[in-house]
């Protein structure tokens, strides 16, 4: 076992962040007089999961109640830097915030998400559309959505790939239980517009049709091959197929890139988009760096890559922890942990029922996705997730 003291620094306090933290931390205590040093680095002072969003839209959450400071990591023993990444130096192992801290490392673990860039939409922010992933803009659109007394809501994916696939489909059901609640839904249309030919292609074409026939129940009205081209000042869109439609009410789902650091600092192969990994070990082709969750791509054949869930960058940071410690406590890098490629998720339908979507990803005749009935039991599990996640992370 190696005596020498070794930093761990992690890049990102999301799921894959928080997990990898934890485990590491778990494994060497702090209390150790040896004990190895983790550093986790994000520019916000707090976490909160994407699918409260959803909770916050639906008005049985608040924004402000939602938030838990990253602060709490360092009851735990692990250093939080509330700071945002510079520059990563993979030759001199070092990264550089714009504090102007420069922070050595042994190990790195990459695992800062997407950037979520709406405003690469033509005319969309200007027309007063709202981003349905930012947080701060969800109060807003549930106003909006409660004052609406009649119109069309158009709910546009814009680009592909984007976290939490299922994350549109869910709103538009949310948003016809606020509105059968609030007595508008007879006098409000609400459409879904995707740039894709089925609803999930990452789940495939079963699970797609099963969305759009739970669409369909509902009345929400699902049209694929529908990509924004510009949202003009009189409240119509125009898509790259021709097609015009108006809106009174317009939700986007923004394009993500690759976070800017990621890209000015050499990480990104000629001809990607992504940061490229090993799709069982997470390794990147740099010594004793990994990388999980959104910021990669992994592709599971031509068509079809592991979804930007944070049910997967947490199995990531599961593996990638246990090669770090195999390493640092058997100086071995025999491989201990394997990516199996799958995840769940739940999506929502209102009337506190939600389906569960349960995916393999490497399965040996090809990738397999179940879209399981919406009932009141997936739902509470959903409400359960997001406890124990936060205990896990934060709070014990």
């Amino acid at each position: 076992m190696s005596t020498e003291r070794k930093h761990i620094l992690i890049l990102g306090a999301g799921f894959g962040g928080l997990e990898a933290a934890n485990i590491l931390r778990k494994n060497f205590p702090s209390s150790s007089a040896a004990a190895h040093r983790i550093t986790i680095i994000d520019k916000k002072d707090y976490f909160m999961m994407g699918l409260v969003n959803l909770w916050i839209l639906s008005g049985i959450r608040t924004l402000q109640d939602s938030k838990i400071s990253l602060n709490r990591l360092e009851n735990k023993g692990i250093k939080f830097l509330n700071d945002e990444i510079k520059t990563i130096d993979v030759a001199l192992k070092t990264v550089t915030t714009r504090s102007n801290l420069e922070l050595e490392y042994d190990y790195l673990v990459i695992a800062l998400g997407a950037e979520l860039v709406l405003e690469e939409v033509n005319g969309l922010l200007e027309n007063g559309g709202f981003n349905l992933y930012d947080a701060d803009q969800v109060p807003k659109l549930r106003e909006k959505i409660l004052s609406l007394r009649k119109g069309k809501i158009a709910i546009c994916i814009t680009s592909i790939p984007y976290k939490c696939p299922p994350a549109p489909y869910e709103a538009s059901l949310l948003i016809n239980d606020i509105l059968v609640k609030n007595g508008s839904r007879d006098t409000i249309d609400i459409e879904v517009y995707s740039p894709t030919p089925i609803a999930l292609p990452v789940a495939g074409a079963k699970v797609s049709q099963g969305v759009v026939n739970l669409l369909n129940q509902n009345n929400i009205n699902f049209h694929p091959l529908h990509k924004i081209k510009t949202v003009s000042t009189n409240g119509k869109i125009e898509f790259e197929n021709g097609n015009r439609v108006n809106y009174d009410l317009l939700i986007g789902i923004p394009p993500h890139k690759v976070p800017g650091v990621i890209r000015n600092s050499g990480l990104i192969i000629q001809g990607q988009n992504w940061i490229n990994v090993d799709k069982f070990t997470l390794k990147t082709d740099y010594d004793n760096v990994f990388a999980i969750g959104d910021v990669t791509e992994i592709k599971v054949n031509e068509n079809m890559a592991i979804p930007k869930a944070g049910i997967f960058a947490e199995a990531q940071a599961k593996v990638v922890s246990q090669q770090i410690i195999n390493d640092i406590v058997n100086d071995s890098n025999e491989l201990s942990s394997r990516f199996d490629g799958k995840g769940f998720c739940f999506m929502e339908t209102g009337d506190k029922k939600a389906g569960y979507v349960v995916a393999d990803f490497y399965n040996e005749k090809g990738p397999t996705a179940v879209l399981e009935p919406a009932s009141e039991d997936s739902y509470k599990k959903k409400i359960d997730f997001e406890r124990s996640k936060i205990n896990e992370w934060l709070l014990l």
